[in-house]
């Protein structure tokens, strides 16, 4: 019989305790998995039963109780790990005041995810080259390049911008002879239009007030949209909308002292290299035309085109190629100083077939001293109705500014008295109102504050003292067909005297005394036909109203009055206001075409639930039959 104490030492079975794996995470692993185990302090302290020697432990061991702590917590670090990075993330990405904090965010939640992959590690192997995990690898693969693709995209999408016009009228389209004027500047150009920032969302305070604000809000959407789209087409095109209240350095750039109260719903276009910039008058309240005003402000600013200003002559006329005393040479200079083309329209009396030129802009009828003949008249009327001769409509009505004389010919007198403006025979004394010395020169120094701001008030400076010497009185025939404003009248000590030699009115000679002021000398009449004329049965449009503009004297733009008081800035001012919204091309305002959808009850229930359920529920039958295949 054998003992056991007599076995070879080669035959002699492993003590249990010897056997346990040298590794603490699968020493960890087999002692849950018996029936006790042993502290910590009896691992520490076990022994070699055969040599007696005490077994050291790794050093890890050392951190056994918090790795133990942290398996035992590893599901809510896991989940504050990625609450974490997202929110850090989220911090880092959209709130730059608080992103010091976001990073530590970020360091926490990795800190967290890290500790409990280094206590789980062999799992997380595991779970990576198992089976689920290497499908789960590949799921996270294809996600991050589906991420990426998407980043790309977006990125090449924001720097390579380009809108596309899917209405079917072509709403947001912009004219082949706008792309044309686009791609073809040979500067770069900027608009700034002056908005202010309106409230609309209040209409139960002031329901009035409310819907102001909401027509403002949407012509400025209406304005920045068609900008934006100019900007699409030329890289040389930007523009920018400035509150005048908040930037009122750039207001008087383009508008000097005017106050910033009236500067609103203006875009001035501007030529970055010559620094020539055109402020764009709208042809009506709506912007209908807002994208032919633009083209017509980008081609004067940029001098691509020039808006045309005749001057009839052939009736006795100031010569605007004078440089006598009582030529027009100064006015011309002035006029394209201002950026016009300035041309002579000469009609000789003996011309029968004559007719304004279709690209005049504005015509100018300075003191003429002669007869106007019939053929003339009808052109002259033609031109201000909107029509050439053979009857085809011209592109707007026409322009006109006069400089009438007390001794003006009758017939010129019959023309605009057929347009309801009425020149008086003798020239206005004004008693408190007259140069001192020269009493048949009329001072104007009382402007109508009704008036355009563009002729009175144009750089927010008041127009200095005019003189005219020898000015008559303009009256105005009240009608359903014209509306008229006075732009400056003389003082109720004035006079009108027949007698050009005498200068101390006749006031006490009963029917025979001469009439009394106050008179006007300038006078803006806007006409929508002749007098007579059958008056329209709804509101016309901006392009069918003749504007004229009356001065009751032609000789303070004479080369020898032109620099004297302000009678060259109210000419100028006139020409500029009545020319700013003439068109130097024509594009036709985009149809707006309402389309609306209508459904009953049932209609609208069969396409609201169906655009529902239809496609989530495709997706699940999709699904179950990829589920029944693959079963």
């Amino acid at each position: 019989m054998t003992s056991s104490s007599n076995q070879e030492p080669g035959n002699q079975e492993p003590n249990s305790e010897n056997q346990q794996p040298r590794d603490w995470r699968r020493r960890r692993r087999s002692e849950r998995s018996g029936p006790e185990s042993a502290s910590p302090q009896e691992e520490a302290q076990s022994q070699d039963e055969s040599t007696g020697e005490v077994l050291s432990k790794p050093l890890i061991t050392m951190f056994e109780p918090a790795m133990d702590w942290i398996g035992s917590y590893g599901g809510p670090m896991v989940f504050a790990g990625i609450i974490g990075l997202v929110t850090g993330i989220a911090v880092v990405a959209f709130v730059s005041s608080m992103r010091l904090y976001g990073y530590i965010d970020i360091i926490i939640g990795g800190v967290l995810l890290g500790l409990v992959a280094a206590v789980f590690f062999s799992n997380v192997v595991a779970a990576f080259f198992s089976r689920t995990g290497r499908y789960g690898v590949n799921t996270l693969i294809l996600i991050g390049a589906f991420t990426g693709i998407i980043v790309v995209a977006n990125v090449l999408s924001f720097e390579n911008s380009s809108r596309m016009d899917v209405t079917a009228t072509n709403q947001f389209s912009l004219a082949n002879r706008t792309k044309d004027v686009l791609s073809n500047l040979n500067e770069d150009v900027r608009a700034t239009a002056f908005y202010k920032k309106v409230d609309d969302t209040n209409p139960a305070d002031n329901p009035d007030t409310a819907g102001a604000a909401n027509q403002f809000n949407q012509r400025r959407a209406k304005v920045v949209n068609t900008l934006e789209e100019f900007t699409s087409r030329s890289s040389k095109f930007s523009y920018r909308v400035i509150d005048p209240d908040l930037q009122p350095e750039i207001v008087s750039k383009y508008f000097g002292a005017r106050p910033t109260s009236f500067v609103t719903e203006i875009v001035v276009i501007e030529g970055m290299e010559s620094e020539r910039f055109d402020v764009l008058q709208p042809t009506d309240a709506e912007y209908t035309k807002l994208e032919q005003d633009l083209v017509t402000s980008t081609l004067v600013a940029t001098g691509g085109e020039q808006k045309q200003v005749y001057f009839l002559s052939g009736h006795g006329e100031h010569d605007i190629n004078s440089a006598t005393s009582d030529g027009y040479g100064a006015v011309r200079s002035g006029l394209e100083g201002d950026n016009y083309q300035v041309q002579e329209l000469i009609w000789r009396s003996t011309n029968v077939d004559v007719e304004v030129p279709a690209d005049a802009a504005l015509v100018i009828i300075a003191g003429p001293s002669s007869s106007l003949p019939e053929a003339h008249a009808e052109a002259l009327d033609r031109f201000l109705e909107g029509f050439t001769k053979d009857g085809t409509p011209r592109r707007e009505h026409g322009r006109m500014i006069f400089l009438a004389e007390p001794d003006t010919p009758v017939s010129f007198k019959n023309f605009l008295a057929d347009w309801g403006i009425v020149v008086a025979t003798g020239y206005i004394r004004d008693v408190d109102g007259s140069v001192p010395g020269l009493p048949q020169t009329l001072t104007l120094e009382r402007f109508n504050p009704d008036a355009p701001l563009e002729i009175t008030l144009p750089k927010g400076e008041a127009l200095q003292e005019v003189f005219m010497p020898g000015a008559t009185a303009i009256s105005l025939l009240q009608d359903q067909l014209r509306s008229g404003l006075p732009l400056a009248a003389t003082s109720s000590a004035s006079y009108l005297i027949d007698d050009p030699d005498r200068t101390e009115p006749v006031t006490d000679a009963g029917a025979d005394s001469d009439e009394r002021g106050p008179f006007v000398p300038a006078v803006l009449v806007r006409s929508v036909g002749q007098v007579g004329a059958e008056p329209p049965t709804s509101e016309p449009e901006p392009s069918e109203i003749s504007d004229i503009i009356v001065f009751g004297d032609s000789d303070f733009l004479s080369n020898s009055s032109y620099t004297q008081g302000g009678g060259s800035d109210l000419f100028l001012n006139s020409a500029n206001f009545l020319v700013g919204d003439f068109s130097l091309v024509s594009i036709r305002p985009k149809v707006f075409a309402f389309r609306e959808f209508n459904l009953d009850a049932n209609e609208y229930d069969f396409v609201r639930f169906s655009s529902w359920l239809f496609l989530p529920g495709l997706m699940g039958l999709m699904a179950a039959l990829v589920w029944w295949v693959r079963r």
